[in-house]
This record gives C-alpha cells, sequence and structure tokens, in this order.
C-alpha cells in the first residue's frame, strides 16, 4: 500500500496544491473579442480571488472573461483549476478540454485534466494526459511526481521509480520523492537501494524539520532493516 506521503504530495501545481490554490500565473491576451482590454482585466480579478480562497467569486470572474472571450483558452484552464477546488471534477474537465482545443500546446492544462481523471479513477486516462503534457514540456515535475503515483497504484513500479529518478534530476531536495522511491524499490524487492532512498529521505526531513516525515521514514527504515 503507497503511504499517505505519497499520496498527498503532487498535486495540481497550476491548480490546486497542499496549501490551496496557485493558478498559472502567465495571461495570453486574447486572441478574438469584442473588448479584450476588459476580459484580461476580470480574469486578472479572477486569479487573485482564486489565490486567496475566494472560489465562487473567482468561478464568476473566469464566467465573464470566457464570456467576453470565448476563445480565451487561459480562462478556461483556469475555470477548470476554480471548479475542481469546488469539488467539480467533470466541470473541471469540460473546461480544460475546451481549453486545449483553443491551444493544444497547453501542457499544463493537459496536467490539470489529468489529475481530474486521476481523482475520478480514470487511471488511463491520467495517464495519458500526462503523458501529453511532458512531450510538450518535459522539464514539468509535477507531471513526473503524479504519473509515478499513477504508474505505481498501476502495478508499473519500474515506471514509476523511473519518474521519481527524473524529478530527483529536476529537484533534488524532495524529501518526499526518496521516500517514495524507496517505497516503490522496497516492493521490488531491492532492499539496499529502497534503504539508501529512505535514509535520504530521513536527513532531508530532518533538515527541512518535518517532523511526520522523519518519523514515518525511520519506522519504515525500522522495517526494512529487520
Amino acid at each position: 500500500m503507497i503511504e499517505k506521503i505519497q499520496k498527498v504530495f503532487f498535486l495540481l501545481v497550476t491548480a490546486i496544491a497542499l496549501n490551496g490554490i496557485t493558478l498559472a500565473c502567465s495571461i495570453q491576451s486574447p486572441s478574438t473579442s469584442s473588448n479584450p482590454g476588459k476580459a484580461e482585466n476580470v480574469y486578472k480579478q479572477g486569479l487573485e480571488k482564486a489565490k486567496k480562497g475566494e472560489f465562487q467569486g473567482a468561478l464568476e470572474n473566469f464566467n465573464e472573461a470566457v464570456q467576453l472571450n470565448p476563445e480565451y483558452a487561459e480562462a478556461y484552464n483556469n475555470r477548470g483549476n476554480t471548479s475542481f477546488a469546488l469539488g467539480q471534477q467533470q466541470e473541471a474537465i469540460q473546461d480544460y478540454t475546451q481549453a486545449l482545443k483553443l491551444n493544444p500546446e497547453l501542457a499544463r492544462a493537459y496536467y490539470n485534466r489529468g489529475y481530474a481523471y486521476y481523482r475520478l479513477d480514470q487511471m488511463a486516462e491520467a495517464i495519458k494526459d500526462y503523458n501529453r503534457s511532458l512531450e510538450l514540456n518535459p522539464d514539468y515535475l509535477p507531471a513526473y511526481g503524479n504519473r509515478a503515483i499513477v504508474r505505481s497504484q498501476l502495478g508499473d513500479e519500474q515506471g514509476a521509480i523511473e519518474d521519481y529518478t527524473q524529478v530527483i534530476k529536476l529537484q533534488p531536495d524532495l524529501p518526499q520523492v526518496y521516500y517514495n522511491r524507496g517505497a516503490a524499490r522496497s516492493r521490488l524487492g531491492d532492499k539496499q537501494e529502497a534503504i539508501e532512498d529512505l535514509q535520504k529521505a530521513a536527513q532531508l526531513f530532518s533538515q527541512q524539520d518535518n517532523k511526520i516525515g522523519y518519523q514515518k521514514t525511520q519506522e519504515f527504515l525500522s522495517k526494512l532493516k529487520k
């Protein structure tokens, strides 16, 4: 069973994070609109409200933005993020899909939709979207992390390990990733490599003063060393 640390680590980076909503900051100028300046201003207001956790107000702003400019891909993407924050996964998926129709190169919309599919237990669709997100942005760390979790849950521990390794190359100071990779390696019977990963995780948890993470890692290490 995957430990809880793994399940809560990677969430929607351009949408939902552990501490709330952190919506994409890049704003694309509307390509067609009767009032592009107003659409962009309303969109910015929605971003600010979402960052404060005022999701219903943000949703109203994003609704207005897409009414003013029906081809505003970022507005659909972030309306999807806000719907997700309100627990409306299907509505979020519809908005991500619309954003991708308007801008097929929007890597974070694939990522966001992939996470929404994951939350709906549609693992195959989640994998497809994570794959496409990484094709468009090979350095998109959260997509590797979340794809690793899905792969592990589907029994592809080796694939998960490869994704965790890629995350570590991109950002080597994340103790949760060493923990997750160690757990995957332990399930494959690679005891020594699992211990090395968990020791690194414990070191980083300690340095970052994460007492719960450190304790859980030490408990896991004790079991492996028996």
